[in-house]
Formats: structure tokens, sequence, C-alpha cells
């Protein structure tokens, strides 16, 4: 769950940590069917923020939960559905930052006894 109101108090602490970001959305292309197919955001173009960045560390329980317990859809009904949902969010995300070393993906892990 991390720790409770450490994003609140880096924010109030650091509020130049948070700006607005810009979004390169795919774009749909005709193929010869006339079936448009989308194309993915080029990761080796510049960042479109006007920011370049090294490093992206992701807290993967702070992506999981919301999309697995969705505000205003219903959850997902599979396994499959879910890692659908997770894997379209993390890439939304990396496509945001673009980092250009290091993708960190940090997941804790619960045992639950037999």
């Amino acid at each position: 769950m991390g720790v409770p109101a450490l994003f609140r108090w880096l924010s109030k602490k650091y509020p130049k940590i948070i700006y607005p970001v810009v979004e390169d959305e795919e774009i749909e292309v005709p193929d010869e069917n006339e079936n448009n197919i989308k194309v993915p955001v080029n990761m080796a173009s510049a960042n479109p923020n006007g920011t370049e960045f090294d490093n992206l560390y992701l807290d993967m329980n702070g992506i999981v939960h919301p999309c697995t317990h969705p505000e205003g859809k219903p959850p997902p009904e599979t396994e499959e559905e879910m890692m659908v949902e997770i894997f379209n969010y993390t890439e939304r995300i990396v496509n945001m930052i673009r980092p250009r070393k290091l993708l960190f993906l940090a997941m804790a892990s619960r045992l639950v006894p037999k």
C-alpha cells in the first residue's frame, strides 16, 4: 500500500515535482484493406514535454490496484483482462516519461499462508 500520506507530504514540500504532462497518442492509419491499425508512439523521439529523463521508478502496487478496482467502470472479469489493463496503463506511463537508461518496476508480494 505504500507509505501513508507520503505523496501529499512530498507534493506540499516540493510543489515543483508536479506538472502537467503532454501525451503523444497512437495514430491510426488504414491498411491495404481499409482497416484502421494503431501505430504505437515512437519512444525514440524526443519527449514532447521538453524534458528528458534517464530513469523511471514505478511502484507497481500503485498501478495494479486502480487497474483491478477502477473507479467509474466495472472491474476486469478475468485475470487476462486484468493483466491487459495493467500492461496498458504501464505502457501509457512509460510513453509519457520515456526513460532513456532505466525502467525499474517495484512490486511487493504478499505470502498467503495455506
